[in-house]
C-alpha cells in the first residue's frame, strides 16, 4: 500500500466527542443528514491536542474559512453539506489483527480506535477498540451469564441470530421473543446490546400477507425484523451484505434495502444507532465496496466490515484498498 492514505472512512470527532465515552456518544448520534464530511479535516494532519490549542487560544481565523453546513454543526464538521462519514466500525478481532499487520498505516488513518467495536469470544478483551462479546444464541449468552465467563472488561454484547447451527431452531423461528430476552438480560446485567438478525431468518418465518416468493430483503421488511431489533437494541446492524452480490447490483438492492430498513427501524425507535454490513466476500473489487459505502453513508452511523478468509491475500487486498481508496465525496475547499 502507498503512504498517501487519502481515504478516511472514520470522520474526526469533535473535541468534546473525542474525549467522551463511546456509550455516551452513541446516545447523542445525530441523524446522518445533519452531519458532514470531516475527511478534509483529517487531511490537515492536526492532532487532537493541536485542535484543542486552536480553540483555547480563540484562533477563529484558523477555521473561519470553513463553510457552514448547518446551524447545529460543530466547528470541525462544517464542510460538504451532502457528504457524511461513518463514525463507527464493527470488525472481527482476527480482521483487526490482520489489517494492523498487513498495513498499519491504513488502519491507523481509517479507523479511530475509540469508534471501533471488536468482536471476540466472551472471555477475551481486545487491546484496541471496544470489545464486544459475540453470541450466536440467547442460550449461549444466558449460560455465559450464569457461569460468569464473560470477561470483566467487556461492556458490549452482540446477538448474531441467523439460520445456522449456532442459533437453535426455536430462536430462529422466534426472533422477536429471543431478541427481547437477550436485550433484557443484557441490560439487567449492565451490558449494551448490538442486535444483528440475518436476512436468512425469513426462510423459517411466515406471516399473513407476506409472499413466500418475495426476495429475502423484502420479506425481512414485511416481517418487521428491523423494527423488532430497533426497539430492543442500543445498536441495530443491518445484515445487508448478501445484497452486494453482482446479481443485485443492477437493481441497487443493497442501498434500497439499507434505506428501507433504516426507515423502519427509526419509526420503531427514533433514537436507535444503526450500522450496515459490508463484505469483501460479496464483491469483486474495492470499487464495488466503495459504491455500496457511498450509496448508504448518509443514512447509517457506520459499518460492519466483514472480511471472511482474512488469512488470505485476496480478501485482505480488497479491504486495504477500500480503506485507503479515493474519497467518495468532494473535499472541502482549501481556502476562502
Amino acid at each position: 500500500m502507498t503512504g498517501g492514505l487519502s481515504r478516511v472512512k472514520i470522520g474526526l470527532f469533535t473535541i468534546a466527542a473525542s474525549a467522551a465515552p463511546l456509550a455516551h456518544r452513541l446516545s447523542a448520534v445525530r441523524p446522518r443528514s445533519q452531519r458532514c464530511n470531516r475527511r478534509w479535516v483529517r487531511s490537515m494532519r492536526l492532532s487532537g491536542r493541536q485542535l484543542q490549542l486552536f480553540l483555547r487560544l480563540g484562533t477563529v481565523m484558523a477555521l473561519g474559512f470553513l463553510p457552514a453546513c448547518s446551524a447545529s454543526a460543530d466547528v470541525l464538521s462544517r464542510c460538504v453539506p451532502d457528504g457524511t462519514t461513518p463514525e463507527f466500525w464493527i470488525m472481527n478481532a482476527k480482521v483487526v489483527s490482520a489489517l494492523q499487520v498487513a498495513d498499519p498505516g491504513v488502519f491507523q488513518h481509517a479507523v479511530n480506535p475509540d469508534d471501533l467495536f471488536v468482536l471476540d469470544q466472551p472471555g477475551r478483551t481486545s487491546r484496541i477498540g471496544v470489545t464486544v462479546a459475540d453470541f450466536k444464541s440467547y442460550t449461549a449468552f444466558s449460560n455465559a451469564i450464569i457461569a460468569g465467563t464473560i470477561s470483566p472488561g467487556v461492556r458490549w454484547v452482540m446477538y448474531d441470530n441467523e439460520r445456522w447451527q449456532e442459533t437453535p431452531l426455536d430462536e430462529q423461528q422466534n426472533p422477536a421473543r429471543y431478541e427481547s430476552l437477550f436485550a433484557t438480560l443484557a441490560h439487567r446485567h449492565g451490558y449494551k446490546v448490538i442486535l444483528t438478525p440475518a436476512q436468512d431468518l425469513v426462510f423459517g418465518l411466515s406471516k399473513p400477507g407476506v409472499r413466500a416468493g418475495a426476495a429475502a430483503w423484502q420479506r425481512y421488511l414485511a416481517l418487521d425484523l428491523a423494527a423488532v431489533s430497533a426497539r430492543q437494541a442500543d445498536i441495530y446492524e443491518i445484515q445487508a451484505q448478501s445484497d452486494e452480490s453482482m446479481r443485485y447490483r443492477a437493481t441497487a438492492v443493497y442501498p434500497n434495502f439499507v434505506r428501507a430498513a433504516v426507515a423502519q427501524a427509526r419509526t420503531a425507535n427514533p433514537h436507535i444507532t444503526i450500522l450496515a454490513g459490508l463484505s469483501t466476500q460479496r464483491v469483486s473489487s474495492a470499487t464495488q465496496l466503495d459504491e455500496d459505502f457511498s450509496s448508504t453513508r448518509s443514512t447509517v452511523a457506520g459499518y460492519w466490515l466483514n472480511v471472511p478468509d482474512s488469512d488470505q491475500a485476496g480478501p485482505m487486498t480488497i479491504a486495504e484498498q477500500f480503506l485507503n481508496g479515493p474519497p467518495s465525496a468532494p473535499s472541502c475547499p482549501t481556502g476562502p
